[in-house]
């Protein structure tokens, strides 16, 4: 199938983004939506089904258009599931509108169509060429290229000096129509051959106009062109019709687009400029030293000198602020452009005048040569500058910026220099400690212009002086005392100081005790005057001194009874602990003769402070390994039975030594022997109570003492 657009105008396309499309907008909204500078739109009509026409806007794509016109073989618009021509590629707009082709696209295309979609109008150029941008778009990419069917469109103009109509839409530089297969990417489709391409004409298929869409996300058409443009020569003040058709070839399935960029159909371009450097901020002359310049200009170079004619308005008068200058100017052959110089003359002081020229067009429709564009330039008695900061009090130290008005063409020097942040800007930060009167020369280098002077003064009003403590080092756990002065403390009244760890104090004299790493740091006051809201600042730098704690060893185990022993630790200056928090340089001697547990802290001090804590844990254990059974009674007689008195001591424990005393405190028994046979000197014991003492060594240390009767 062929899609084919015919249009006579001239389009400027540009698609930035995901495209909005609003449709059912009627011909004459249509037409001078593309119409632009130099055209007069009359009689438009158009005959396309209500869906396939539209205006689009574009806020960030690929199409290089930002809004405009288009026209469809389909929908304009997507709703829903039904796909226009905005959304992703991956979706197909194909839809049969239903209606019958145009006979000017079937002469184009060579087949019968169907799915027009035209919009005609009159147009009445001022200059001699009219041209507009567009993009054309289609479905029948990638897979028809090459093929049978050939989308195409076309742009067609009549009027005086041309015979029948013409096609605008031509692939640049050449007379051969743009279609799917003179743009595309140069690789056929899977029905389509290379020599379908190249047939078109030299150079066909011109791949450098194609954009491919694969994965677009602004059209939902899967190539489209670079934007091209549409040009033609026409006699100015007459009129020419255009129009702007398209359709699908034979089979309705498979769309196609043209877009026209909006105020893009337009004539010969004339503008005028007032001229100045990228560093200057307006266009301007000085009277007797600096002269000013415009820049008339037309869309194209042409081979024949034009003259245009222009009129000259402003509060500036001829002959008296510049030297006079005829009404028109001439571009050159082969040229584009021309320039109009304007030289002040010099005078007494009359302030700042300006002279505007308005250029009329080259040509006359109905006698009346309309004001196509106009451009001012400001003429000025001399170098112009001011200082518009007032002169002022400040603290000092503020920052203050200087406002200046003038070009930024001019240089700009200032003295003195101290506490300006650039001396040789138009705009510098004073920051004045004293009273200072900054004086300003601006000149223009290059000229005659003589300099031009100004100042400005400030005043320092009373403001805090502030002296601290120099910069300190202090011992962990100590206290330091910050302390602020000022030159005169009746003046103010209100203290501030910020630190480390969030710290803050509104006193002049802020103490900070038990000190450790966390508060070293800077820590700055600000003083405020509230009398005139003066305020000063001053900064100091604690570092804490703390020096690393002794290497311990805890928890520290101790068997019990065993000989005590001091504790050690390895550092220098020691300091020891006891658990009441008492201080002493002579290590803990920790008591062994019951189980218990007891915690100690030793400190270190290499030099003049003391480092922080470190706590030894000393546990005191029997380190036997199980129980003791001791008999309560036992029966000497003789009879193989409980006869002796014997204890039976577990695992790791050994008798070190027994001792068995009667009721009066007499001792019967005492040795290293485990065993007693009742008998106190050979002669059996009385029958009663004996109580005992018996002391066990353990296997890992230290002794166990136990004490019972039997």
């Amino acid at each position: 199938r062929v899609s084919l657009l015919l249009f006579f105008i001239s389009l400027d396309l540009c698609a930035a983004g995901q495209m909005k499309v609003t449709s059912s907008q009627n011909a004459q909204e249509m037409a001078e939506k593309i119409a632009g500078q130099g055209v007069t739109i009359l009689n438009a009509t158009m005959k396309c089904p209500s869906n396939a026409s539209g205006l689009f806007k574009v806020t960030n794509g690929n199409i290089n258009l930002d809004s405009g016109i288009v026209l469809t073989t389909g929908r304009a618009a997507t709703l829903g599931t039904d796909y226009g021509v905005n959304g992703n590629s991956d979706e197909l707009a194909s839809m049969d509108n239903g209606v019958h082709g145009d006979a000017d696209l079937d002469v184009l295309a060579g087949k019968l169509t169907v799915d027009a979609c035209t919009l005609e109008f009159d147009i009445v150029p001022t200059g001699d060429t009219i041209q507009f941008n567009y993009v054309f778009s289609s479905e029948e990419y990638i897979n028809s290229v090459c093929g049978p069917y050939n989308d195409a469109f076309g742009f067609f103009i009549s009027g005086p000096g041309i015979t029948g109509h013409e096609n605008m839409a031509l692939v640049p530089g050449t007379n051969i129509p743009v279609t799917i297969n003179t743009i595309n990417n140069g690789i056929p489709g899977p029905i389509g051959n290379i020599n379908n391409c190249k047939i078109a004409g030299s150079g066909s298929p011109f791949t450098a106009y194609y954009i491919d869409n694969l994965a677009g996300k602004t059209i939902t058409h899967k190539g489209f062109t670079q934007v091209l443009k549409a040009i033609h020569k026409v006699k100015p003040c007459n009129t020419y019709h255009l129009k702007i058709a398209i359709a699908d070839a034979e089979n309705p399935q498979y769309d196609s687009g043209v877009f026209l960029e909006a105020g893009s159909l337009r004539t010969d371009n004339f503008s005028i400029n007032a001229l100045y450097t990228a560093a200057a901020s307006q266009a301007f002359c000085v009277k007797g030293c600096l002269p000013g310049h415009l820049k008339i200009k037309r869309s194209s170079k042409k081979s024949i000198p034009q003259t245009i004619k222009f009129m000259t308005s402003g509060s500036a008068i001829s002959g008296v602020d510049y030297t006079p200058i005829t009404d028109s100017v001439v571009i050159p052959a082969n040229d584009s452009a021309a320039d109009i110089t304007i030289n002040g003359l010099p005078t007494s002081l009359a302030g700042p005048r300006t002279i505007r020229l308005s250029i009329l067009s080259p040509y006359f429709c109905n006698g009346i040569s309309n004001i196509i564009d106009s451009a001012s330039l400001t003429i000025y008695d001399s170098i112009y500058v001011r200082i518009i900061t007032p002169e002022m009090n400040v603290c000092k130290r503020d920052r203050v910026l200087i406002k200046v008005q003038g070009d930024d063409i001019l240089t700009y020097n200032w003295s003195p220099a101290t506490a300006l942040s650039d001396a040789h800007i138009k705009e510098p930060g004073a920051f004045p400690s004293e009273n200072t009167t900054y004086n300003l020369i601006a000149s223009l280098p290059g000229t005659s212009c003589s300099s031009k002077k100004a100042s400005i003064t400030f005043n320092m009003k009373p403001t805090p002086e502030i002296r601290l403590n120099t910069d300190t080092t202090v011992c962990y756990n100590s206290r330091f005392q910050l302390e602020a002065t000022t030159t005169d403390s009746d003046l103010y009244s209100r203290y501030k100081w910020t630190g480390p760890q969030n710290f803050s104090s509104t006193l002049n004299r802020p103490l900070i005790e038990h000190t450790s790493s966390r508060n070293a740091g800077i820590y700055t006051v600000t003083v405020v005057n509230d009398a005139n809201g003066c305020k000063g600042s001053a900064s100091i730098n604690v570092i804490v001194n703390t020096p690393d704690v002794p290497a311990v060893v805890s928890p520290v185990i101790i068997c019990l009874n065993t000989d005590p022993l001091k504790l050690t630790a390895d550092g220098k200056q020691l300091l020891w602990y006891d658990t009441l928090g008492n201080a002493s340089s002579e290590a803990p001697v920790p008591v062994t003769t019951r189980i218990s547990s007891h915690t100690y802290f030793v400190t270190q001090t290499p030099g003049e402070c003391e480092s922080p804590k470190t706590e030894i844990n000393v546990e005191i254990e029997s380190c036997c390994a199980g129980p003791i059974n001791i008999p309560t009674a036992f029966t000497p007689n003789g009879d193989g039975r409980n006869d002796i008195f014997e204890p039976l001591e577990a695992y790791g424990y050994t008798i070190k030594s027994i001792h068995i005393v009667n009721r009066w405190g007499q001792l019967v028994y005492s040795g290293t022997e485990g065993t007693w046979n009742g008998s106190l000197k050979g002669i059996p014991a009385e029958m009663g109570t004996y109580f005992y003492i018996i002391s066990f060594d353990c296997i890992l240390g230290g002794t166990e003492v136990r004490k019972g009767d039997v």
